[in-house]
């Protein structure tokens, strides 16, 4: 019990140290306020990233699905497992797809600005 009041003891003193000597000669950095333009632009950047990734990975699942169907043969457990896996590939594609047309059917209601649609 003593040793851990002796470890919480010395963490406490080194971080007091190191924040007192880190909060000495500090000024805080004036910036530019984040308006709502700035947040809209990065979550239209973060959303196309999103997309492209979904596809990409979308593509990946369903050719990974055809060639495991291709590869299957005569083997049953392997040829369902190959459908399986193409029919979760090709919902995730429709999801991913139908995301996209959503969000860019807002953009085109606000006259391609997301933020027209919010006021």
């Amino acid at each position: 019990m003593i040793k851990y009041f002796y470890i919480a003891l010395f963490t406490f003193a080194i971080l007091g140290f190191v924040g007192e000597s880190l909060a000495q000669g500090v000024t805080i950095p004036k910036g530019t306020p984040i308006t709502l333009n700035n947040y809209a632009d990065l979550l239209q950047s973060i959303d196309n990233f999103m997309i492209f990734a979904g596809t990409l990975m979308a593509v990946i699942f369903l050719v990974w699905a055809g060639i495991e169907y291709v590869t299957a043969g005569a083997d049953q457990k392997k040829v369902t497992d190959a459908k399986q896996r193409l029919k979760v590939g090709l919902i995730g594609s429709l999801i991913i797809f139908g995301v996209g047309t959503i969000i860019m059917t807002l953009q085109l209601i606000g006259g391609g600005d997301i933020n027209a649609i919010f006021r």
